[in-house]
């Protein structure tokens, strides 16, 4: 029996070894249409106590405790820091794909203001060479991966869905000088193009999900989902049949089939005419409000639920200001409550925004949007004061004007 050649006992071992390792994903973004300074955090979300909802951990702190940083909330996979040409590169350990979400944290503008993280950011995280590419409106994509692109960029890099982006986009621009009328004409098209995004993503999603060989994409595309629709008890019945013994899938699909259910009764309970429910929360400042005494004191109220890191939600308040200046005086009032998880982000938004009105909050799971069965944002209900009743509800743009002029001119 010959003996081995030393330099080829040495490949064995190290072939050995790194046949141990678990494979990795190796991320290179840029994202300089927006930064060009900060960290990009890849987390675990944990799964929240109602459900659907996914969120960062929330620690338990003492009365009097400094608001702990976002990043220490994490369940952190991997960080890179962000170059000033806005470009980062980073690696994390994959045992099997699974859903992750990012944020960048620790972002300044080139004014000189911390820029707060936008949720919401998910991908696979999965094994290989990936890239990311942002715009300047956050869009992402990231490519060089099979799950990311079977789950996401299927529907997402298609003709159809850039398209409407682009059209949504354009309509959502101010045009210089266009009259009142020609505004609200072209806000009601761009309310459409951003209903035509929302659809051709759920279509999308949907087809993978009842359609695709796969079992894995098919979970990881239901996960992933956010716009879920009557689509949603089909794609689990069908994986149900294809990972019978699948604990989570059976777990899900029985929670689908029963929120069906409940969805059904509770749009009879928000629907417009209905009462509207009572509840007391905190301002930033630690002052209790109860709504009922809100409503004592004004003609209409608009009770909005958002959360710093909703983008449309920020988008709208300029608007809201300009709504809440021109009525105030007529008895028209906001009382917005934030479904933040984190305060330090709360203070944050509430600071860069300058909310005028009665900013409340805060969490999911807080009795607000547990009342009101708030799984998004976001939502609003107008409420006649005098009578309690919700007279309309997720007024958007000059839709909330018509509404005012109507019930207070």
């Amino acid at each position: 029996m010959g003996s081995w050649a030393p330099g080829l006992i040495l490949a064995l071992l190290a072939t050995a070894a790194l046949a141990d390792e678990p494979p990795v994903m190796v991320l290179d973004g840029d994202v300089s249409a927006l930064y060009a300074n900060g960290d990009f955090v890849v987390w675990n979300p944990t799964r929240g106590g109602r459900g659907s909802m996914m969120s960062a951990a929330a620690p338990v702190r003492k009365p009097g405790d400094k608001p702990p940083s976002i990043e220490s909330t994490l369940d952190v996979v991997a960080k890179a820091s962000i170059g000033p040409d806005g470009k980062f590169s980073l690696e994390a350990d994959v045992d099997d794909p699974r859903r992750v979400y990012f944020y960048v944290l620790n972002a300044v503008s080139p004014e000189g203001h911390r820029m707060a993280p936008v949720k919401g950011n998910g991908f696979i995280l999965e094994p290989g060479q990936l890239t990311l590419t942002m715009s300047e409106r956050g869009r992402f994509v990231i490519e060089g991966a099979a799950y990311n692109d079977a789950v996401y960029n299927t529907w997402r890099l298609s003709d159809d869905y850039k398209a409407a982006e682009v059209d949504q986009a354009r309509l959502y621009t101010p045009v210089d000088g266009e009259s009142e009328e020609d505004k609200r004409r072209r806000l009601d098209l761009a309310a459409e193009a951003q209903q035509r995004v929302l659809n051709l993503e759920s279509e999308g999603r949907a087809h993978i999900a009842t359609t695709h060989p796969d079992p894995v994409v098919r979970r990881l595309t239901i996960e992933t989902t956010w716009l879920s629709g009557p689509w949603m008890l089909d794609a689990l019945r069908g994986l149900a049949e294809m990972t019978p013994d699948d604990a989570w899938v059976l777990e899900r699909l029985a929670s689908a089939e029963a929120s069906a259910a409940k969805r059904a009764e509770e749009r009879k309970r928000f629907a417009i005419g209905a009462d509207i429910r009572d509840f007391t929360a905190d301002t930033l400042e630690g002052e209790a409000v109860q709504l009922a005494d809100v409503r004592a004191d004004s003609r209409l109220v608009l009770l909005e639920f958002w959360a710093s890191w909703c983008g449309p939600c920020r988008v709208e308040i300029p608007h809201m200001k300009e709504a809440y200046d021109r009525y105030r005086e007529k008895g028209f009032e906001i009382v917005s409550f934030t479904i933040d998880d984190d305060r330090e982000a709360w203070e944050e938004a509430s600071a860069e925004e300058e909310l005028p009105w009665i900013n409340l909050g805060m969490g999911p799971e807080a009795d607000a949007p547990v009342a009101y069965n708030v799984t998004g944002v976001p939502k609003n209900y107008l409420v006649d004061s005098r009578s309690g009743d919700i007279v309309a509800k997720d007024l958007r743009g000059h839709k909330l004007d018509e509404k005012l002029e109507e019930l207070l001119d």
